[in-house]
């Protein structure tokens, strides 16, 4: 059962300049990104600068959420809005961590996966959705601090109590363009059956399965030398705590979470814009984004 969108809500945003993020932010100029360094203040302008060219309206009075880790590092959320048409005072969440682990003595770790790729689909995603709103308002959350326990994420929770109540969905985007052998876009979620009705999610499988790229539910059991978060228990990836939607599962909030699992170049210096899929990211990206518009459409209110 193929699904179709609606020719309003086709894909708008300009593809090249989706690559062009992802080339941008996994630079040498931005040092791997890490908190509270210069190069992760240098990310979060040019999300701002991008969000402003395209009158994205911050959440707040400002885009920056500032937040403190410890007693003596501070980083700072970047966090827009984008009203909806139906239900403007409630929201899907859609949120990329764009920090990463910065550079040792002799390498930079550019992150162009880890998450660049989040970090730019979220941009090209908004660009989308100011052409074509949403039913419910989108927040863009980009975190900080992902990699140091997800403490961009707790920041915006802990903040924005007044809207739990509100929050239908959380969409995360954490790794989706994987390396240049990646076939395979993977996802998992919790709560959606409290959203959707059976035809619902029989239409969402099939708008999954009838995507350019392959889209397969659940993710190899996978280990990491490196722990992320909350996400590893004698070094084997715990993938529902393995980045910022565990945040808001453990806040009772449902969620989706797109990825494409651990690879090669995960945490090492090979992890830049050539070693990256350009074609699958491509489809990953458009495939998130129909997503995004049926769920937006499907949800029961």
């Amino acid at each position: 059962m193929a699904v179709q969108l609606p020719a309003s809500q086709a894909l708008l945003y300009n593809q090249e300049q989706l690559l062009s993020h992802v080339q941008t932010l996994a630079s040498d100029e931005f040092s791997g990104r890490e908190m509270a360094t210069r190069g992760n203040e240098k990310a979060r302008v040019y999300i701002i600068n991008a969000l402003k060219r395209l009158d994205v309206a911050p959440l707040g009075q400002d885009y920056r959420q500032v937040f403190n880790h410890k007693s003596d590092v501070s980083g700072a959320n970047v966090i827009g809005v984008i009203p909806g048409t139906e239900f403007p005072q409630q929201y899907i969440v859609l949120s990329a961590h764009f920090d990463h682990i910065g550079k040792g003595a002799r390498v930079i770790y550019n992150g162009a996966d880890d998450n660049a790729s989040g970090t730019a689909a979220l941009l090209s995603i908004a660009e989308q959705v100011k052409q074509a709103p949403l039913r419910y308002s989108l927040i863009l959350l980009f975190s900080d601090g992902e990699e140091l326990g997800l403490v961009g994420a707790h920041a915006f929770i802990d903040a924005y109590q007044n809207l739990i109540d509100d929050i239908k969905l959380n969409i995360n985007l954490d790794m989706i363009a994987g390396d240049r052998g990646t076939k395979k876009l993977r996802f998992i979620s919790k709560g959606i059956e409290t959203l959707l009705d059976e035809q619902g999610l029989k239409m969402w499988s099939a708008l999954r399965d009838s995507a350019e790229i392959q889209v397969k539910k659940g993710f190899k059991s996978g280990s990491s030398s490196i722990t992320r978060g909350a996400s590893s228990v004698n070094n084997r990836i715990r993938w529902r705590a393995a980045s910022d939607h565990y945040v808001f599962y453990k806040a009772k909030i449902p969620f989706v979470y797109f990825g494409v699992g651990t690879h090669k170049n995960y945490h090492t210096g090979n992890d830049d814009f050539n070693g990256i899929n350009q074609t699958f990211y491509l489809g990953a990206t458009a495939s998130i984004c129909r997503q995004i518009y049926l769920l937006d459409r499907l949800m029961i209110n």
